[in-house]
Order: structure tokens, then sequence, then C-alpha cells
């Protein structure tokens, strides 16, 4: 993943203009020139991350309104499922991905959702605000490599403490997001995810496929040891 350039930051504005003054077209015209110039990761990590983080900043100081802040939100979360639906059908290890309960900020969960289904992962993508009780429903069909639970509030995982231990006794449980700590990992019978989205995605990927080949090539090469 290559460093933010001045492209990228024009391409930041330009999303304000277009998003903040209603204008769909031009934000999928944008978002169009920035993941048909940047791979996927770089467009995630250098523009539409930044983006969201801006959107988010401008509401809290009452530069935007609720309007505009959910207008924007929208056309990217239609873009990103778009591309996220388009990624399916890898078969490399499985991965269930959520928000915890009340947990409505999903994007960055999106973003790495999308890393790993690049990456050759089977990604199961349950979005936000999902009880404990349905993550755990899933993991017990699909018996994932990992599970990833995202959160923005410390508390949403130190509430739900006892759940997510039960669920680790089954599946290897990872948790994210600006909410995640190394004590809530350590009281969660957890592992912690470092970084930003695409980071820690890739963070992931290096756990379960350690050579960093995709993850078809990992398995394969198992089955034949």
């Amino acid at each position: 993943m290559s460093e933010p350039d001045t492209s990228a930051m024009v391409w930041v504005d330009q999303l304000e203009t277009t998003l903040e003054s209603f204008d769909e077209a031009g934000g999928h015209r944008i978002l169009g020139q920035v993941f048909d110039q940047l791979d996927v990761e770089d467009g995630l990590a250098h523009v539409v991350m930044p983006y969201l983080h801006q959107v988010g900043q401008r509401w809290e100081q009452g530069k935007i309104g609720v309007a505009q802040e959910h207008f924007a939100s929208n056309v990217l979360r239609v873009r990103l499922s778009m591309m996220l639906h388009g990624e399916r059908g890898g078969s490399g290890p499985a991965a269930v991905l959520a928000c915890m309960p009340g947990e409505q900020h999903e994007f960055g969960l999106m973003a790495m959702a999308l890393v790993l289904s690049r990456l050759d992962w089977q990604v199961c993508y349950l979005g936000a605000s999902t009880p404990t009780a349905e993550v755990a429903l899933a993991a017990r069909t699909l018996q994932p490599g990992a599970v990833v639970l995202s959160a923005h509030r410390r508390t949403a995982f130190a509430a739900h403490g006892p759940a997510l231990r039960r669920l680790g006794r089954h599946t290897p449980v990872h948790i994210a997001g600006p909410g995640a700590t190394q004590e809530l990992a350590s009281l969660c019978e957890a592992q912690l995810i470092i970084g930003d989205p695409v980071a820690g995605a890739r963070a992931l990927h290096d756990t379960y496929v350690p050579s960093g080949a995709p993850a078809r090539e990992y398995l394969e090469d198992d089955a034949a040891g």
C-alpha cells in the first residue's frame, strides 16, 4: 500500500463538494475515478476512510447537517456494498464480521471485509448492530477461521464480555475499531486488531496465511503437506 499523494487529497475534497451538496451522480463519478486509478486498498485507506473521518468531524462541529451526513454515508455504503458483493466467492479461510450490538459505525468493518474478500477469504458480513447470539449462530453454521467484531465504544465490548468468551471457546475472536483495546481483548479472551481497517485486514490475513500468499495457495500447500 503506497503513501497518500496530492491526488488522493484532491479526491477527498471533491467528495466533500459533491456528496455534501447532495450530488449522488457526482459522488459516484469521483469514486469511479478513485478506484480506476488506485488499487482498492489505497482507495479505501487514502480517500474513502479519510473522507468519512472528515464527515464525522464536520457533523460534530456543526459544519454540516444530519441530512448531508446521512446522504454521504448512504452513497458510500451503497458503493462499498456493491464492491463487496462483487468480490464474493473466495476459496480461502472463512470469516464472520459484525458490529457489536448498538454499533452503527460500520464503514471500517466494510473496508476490512472488502480487503479480506480480495485476499480470497470467504466473507460473511453481518453489518451494523448485530446481536451476539446471531454472531454465534453464524459461527456455528459456518465454522469460520475467524470472527471479527467492531465497535467505536469500549463499553460495547465490555458489556458483552461473557458472550464473547463463550464464542471464543469454539472460534478465534478478534476485536477491532476505536473502542478496541488490549485490556478489553484480554477481558473478552479475544485478539486485538491494531491499525486502520486496511492494515487490520492485512494483519489478520498474515496471521492465518503467514506466507503472505493468496489464501487459496496457502490452503493448497497446507492440504498437500
